[in-house]
């Protein structure tokens, strides 16, 4: 039987170098739940016009039968019946043969999931298959130890959200992804062979993969290729000759039981194993023998920094240009402490010793370039030091798997860490990853970083513990100094002496860490340094590659070695070739995929890539690099996934794009990579929403709608357009209209989640726009009605600062317009029981001054609603500034109790108000309960309320008292009759506070507690 198998094809399986083709024809040697053979091809295309009662006068086509079907009955029934149709099809022996021998990868156009049960037959199977469909989302696999089982056409099973391409409109909508699939059998497996099982000459898909293949590798032929099947003319077997397919004239029962006695069943070569063995930290070995392929993949996305690379040479000069430490540089302490450092290891150390720990999370945020990342790769070092449990540290651009994360927590029953860096980017799965830890109770604690803006505008439901990295304190300047003087980097700074150092950083004191250390000790700006940079590349190449580097660094992406060659359109060789040397320390190559050999380019740091793009790159370049960048993405690559996700939903970078023509191919391009993506139609929308094109931006969000009707998203954007559209309306009868429709959107998203505060704000905006177009009492309504959605969402909402701000935004109005006041006037006379409306005038008559009328006002809002704790707040100030003990304002405040301590506002109010009247415990434990309460850090330390003098209430409060504790970056006072009082700093201005000194201060109160501002010296 040697002649079944040529010795090129024999070759190719037993070095496991061969691409399997996958065709209907498979359905012979399977059976359905019945014994009867699969119904594939021609025959589900009979049955599909069987059930559904199509006449056909010609043999039906699958797609176009599918499409009859869709048209008169809909998707879901056609999906529903092919679905039910395809399952439980079992293998033959035959098959289980074909899948036991090792594949490079396999590509099949069958919607079943034939193929995984082969595999899940086998008792000891060489691979593990990983589903991965043109219409689904990318799924990460192993090449060492899993195979890809790519579904050209989508499938039934195995991924979620998923659709099949049956209809002839699928196969127009979904050209693109189908194309990236081919484009990835061209780059990964162009040196496989290629055999073809299951397709007969005269079927459909043959002659359409046979085409796609011959155009995806044109100008070029496609690998040696072979063909099992048993009828083939002559002349056609001559022509596909040609074209470098031979063809094995048998049937596939026939091939696999002749080929099984010419070909060994090949195991894993040993010494695989043994080079992989010796990469795995030793810590790990007994993990790896047990489990290698989920050991390996662990390893593929998370360093043990236990066995961390520390021995390494530290990267000190890299560092003080902007890039990050590496681990030799950390384990050997050669940069600053921060002063966060010590609580957040104190935190650390908490959970390291605790009896009975559950998994948690704390965070850090912090501005970019003040050193998040830095500060993470100093606790991760030092808590492997003091081996306080196993840490694991995520390598940034590559998947976080939860499986990953729960078979790291199986390996030891010590406390794991994980620490992940750029924490937006793995919301979703940080959340989906802790509560999963949570259940199996597993004691673990996930120490996430962030840049403080990006973090809030993912809107993570995850109430993690928060940390603020700030600019530099007194503290840190002078340990700043000492290091860059211990490393001879003080440049500019050196011949000044110290005073002139420390005012030298102080002046740049509100900047990036990043930018003081450069400006600080080269005396230059921060921007001229990088153009300049730019500038002195050696060749245009090179220039060129660091620009489009930059384009995808400045939204913190990779971008893969073969995008960026597509880009200067050149091979990898030679963009490496050409750049390497120019290039290097300015753009750095790391890999993100040990498995497959990915590589991937980015700048130093964030910062840097934003420099380079927004001031160095011309405007008719960016918007060249860019949509070239974007077409060059493939999307079955993990990397090329999340840069997609990152160009899609980054305004300014979409916005780098001068022209309107120019924005809209990029987002058809997008369209066109992934066709039912609803958030790619919607920050479509929002582009168009940027440029005032109201009535596309409505049409494309409604597209998305129709595409995912349950995003609860989309409809907020709909409502922000249709705000637009309300407010903008020549006519007020038109305005109306869109204001009912913006009004039920933003209600809609409110519906799919109660606590989305940006709904609550979009539906305060759109009443407070609408009363700015108005006059009297229709005014004062949406005036009122905003107040009151508001309120509602303070009650509510999981973030409450945007709503406070729109608060502010309404107060600002009010107090610039009398005649708003007036109708104010007449809403409160017209209903009397209105709180809103009473709140929102006896605040405006706070403010004024108007303290009585402001009193008589606010004690009926009181006493209609006590749960309105907002109105509580204003009406016990108003008490305390017109003499009222406290006590009588504390029982007004905590009429609002239920609602109230949910607000940091009300929260330091009321414990503020305790502190003064002498409460101390009572204060204590409101203050206390406020730590569970999920305030983010700024709401937790913003102050909220100042007391005035306890003789002269319309004047500040100030206290003597003594230093008693200094710490890095902050310290505790004490005043006689008080308890100790905490206090933001150790340095004010030329005031170095130390131990026992005296000093006066203001006494304000935050959600944390008393807190001492406006330090002086007694």
């Amino acid at each position: 039987m040697d002649e079944l198998v040529p010795l090129g094809l024999r070759n190719a399986l037993e070095s496991g170098q061969c691409v399997l083709f996958v065709g209907s024809g498979v359905g012979a040697c399977a059976r359905d739940k019945n014994g009867e053979p699969a119904p594939l091809g021609r025959q589900l295309a009979k049955d599909l016009a069987i059930q559904f009662g199509i006449e056909a006068t010609e043999t039906p086509s699958l797609p176009k039968i599918a499409q009859i079907v869709e048209l008169r009955r809909g998707r879901r029934e056609l999906e529903a019946y092919l679905g039910k149709r395809l399952t439980g099809l079992e293998p033959d022996d035959h098959l289980k043969w074909l899948f036991s021998l090792r594949w490079k990868a396999v590509f099949t156009t069958n919607y079943d999931s034939l193929i995984q049960r082969t595999y899940e037959l086998s008792g000891e199977p060489q691979q593990t298959p990983v589903t991965i469909s043109s219409t689904a989302a990318f799924v990460p696999y192993d090449p060492r130890f899993q195979v890809p089982v790519y579904h050209l056409h989508g499938t039934l099973f195995g991924t979620e959200k998923a659709r099949i391409l049956i209809t002839e409109e699928d196969y127009v909508a979904f050209r693109e992804p189908r194309r990236m699939l081919f484009e990835t059998l061209r780059k990964e497996f162009a040196t496989s062979t290629i055999l073809y099982v299951g397709y007969a000459h005269e079927d459909l898909d043959w002659r359409m993969v046979h085409s796609e293949l011959r155009s995806e590798f044109s100008p070029s032929s496609p690998p040696p290729s072979y063909r099992v099947a048993l009828d083939t003319d002559p002349l056609d077997e001559e022509i596909l000759r040609s074209h470098g397919i031979e063809t094995i004239a048998s049937s596939l029962a026939d091939f696999a039981q002749g080929a099984s006695d010419t070909l060994k069943a090949l195991k894993i070569d040993p010494s695989r194993l043994d080079a992989l063995k010796s990469s795995v930290p030793s810590d790990l070995v007994s993990a790896f023998d047990a489990n290698p392929a989920a050991t390996m993949r662990l390893l593929n996305s998370w360093t043990y920094v236990n066995q961390a690379q520390f021995q390494e040479a530290p990267n000190i000069k890299a560092f003080l240009s902007g890039d990050l430490p590496n681990w030799g540089l950390v384990a050997r302490h050669l940069t600053f402490e921060r002063d966060v450092e010590e609580s957040v290891y104190d935190d650390l150390i908490d959970f390291a010793t605790a009896t009975t720990p559950s998994a948690g999370s704390i965070i850090l945020l912090g501005s970019a370039g003040y050193g998040v990342s830095t500060v993470l790769m100093t606790l991760a070092a030092k808590l492997a030091a003091d081996r306080a449990g196993a840490v694991f540290m995520h390598r940034r651009g590559t998947p976080m798997l939860e499986g990953d994360v729960e078979y790291a927590g199986s390996l030891d029953q010590a406390r794991t860490f994980y620490f992940i860096d750029n924490a937006a980017d793995h919301s979703t799965e940080i959340r989906t990853v802790l509560q999963r830890l949570r259940e199996l109770g597993r004691p673990a604690l996930l120490v996430l970083g962030e840049r403080l803006n990006e973090w809030r505008q993912v809107h993570s439901r995850l109430r993690a513990k928060e940390y603020s990295v700030k600019e530099l304190s007194d503290a840190e300047i002078e340990r700043l100094l000492e290091f860059l003087g211990r490393e001879d980097a003080l440049k500019a700074l050196e011949p000044l002496d110290h005073d002139l150092q420390v005012a030298a950083i102080k002046e740049k004191h509100g900047k990036q860490l990043l930018v003081v250390m450069r400006e600080a000790t080269e005396n230059r700006g921060f921007d001229a340094i990088i153009e300049d940079e730019y500038r002195s590349l050696e060749n245009e190449s090179a220039r060129r590659l660091y620009a489009a580097v930059s384009c995808g660094s400045s939204v913190r992406t990779y971008l893969r070695d073969g995008v960026l060659s597509g880009v200067l359109d050149v091979d990898i060789a030679s963009l490496h070739a050409a750049t390497k040397d120019a290039t290097e320390g300015v753009i750095h190559w790391d890999c993100l995929d040990e498995s497959s050999g990915v590589y991937g380019a980015r700048t130093r740091h964030q910062v840097i890539a934003e420099i380079v793009w927004n001031r160095c790159v011309a405007d008719s370049d960016k918007e060249t690099i860019i949509l070239s960048v974007l077409n060059k993405l493939n999307l079955t690559y993990y990397t090329d996934v999340r840069a997609f996700e990152s160009f899609i939903r980054s305004d300014r970078q979409v916005d780098s794009i001068a022209s309107l023509d120019g924005r809209i191919r990029f987002f058809e391009a997008a369209c066109r990579k992934n066709p039912e993506n609803p958030y790619v139609l919607q920050h479509y929308a929002r582009m168009l929403l940027r440029m005032d094109k109201l009535e596309l931006a409505l049409a494309q969000i409604e597209h998305a709608i129709d595409v995912a009707p349950g995003v609860r998203v989309l409809y907020h954007t709909k409502g922000s357009v249709l705000q637009q559209l309300a407010l903008s309306a020549a006519s007020a009868e038109i305005g109306r209209k869109r204001m009912a429709q913006s009004e039920e959107a933003y209600r809609q998203a409110l519906s799919a989640d109660p606590k989305d505060a940006y709904s609550y704000q979009g539906l305060a905006g759109l009443y407070l726009g609408w009363a700015k177009r108005t006059q009297g009492e229709e005014q004062s309504e949406y005036v009122s009605r905003a107040e009151g959605i508001i309120s509602t969402g303070l009650r509510q909402a999981r973030e409450r600062s945007g709503l406070w701000i729109m608060s502010s935004e309404i107060e600002k109005w009010l107090g610039k317009r009398p005649e708003t006041i007036a109708a104010l006037e007449k809403a409160v006379l017209a209903s009397p029981g209105s709180p809103i409306a009473r709140y929102l005038l006896g605040r405006a008559y706070r403010r004024g001054g108007e303290l009585e009328k402001a009193a008589s006002i606010l004690r009926g809002a009181v006493e209609s609603d006590p749960n309105e704790f907002r109105a509580g707040v204003e009406y016990a100030q108003c008490l305390v500034d017109l003499g009222d003990p406290y006590s009588k304002a504390i029982a007004v405040i905590r009429l609002g109790e239920l609602y109230g301590k949910r607000d940091p506002r009300y929260v330091a109010t009321l414990g503020g108000m305790l502190f003064v009247n002498g409460d101390f415990s009572e204060a204590n434990q409101i203050f206390a309960a406020a730590k569970t309460a999920g305030f983010s850090f700024d709401e937790s330390t913003r102050v909220e309320f100042a007391p005035g003098d306890p003789k002269e209430r319309q004047n500040p409060w100030r206290l003597e008292g003594t230093v008693v504790k200094v710490g890095p970056g902050y310290a505790f006072l004490r005043a006689p009759g008080y308890p100790d009082i905490f206090c933001h700093g150790s340095k004010f201005g030329r005031l170095l506070l130390v131990k026992d000194m005296r000093v006066t201060f203001k006494l304000a109160f935050s959600a944390r507690g008393q807190v001492a501002v406006e330090l002086r010296q007694a």
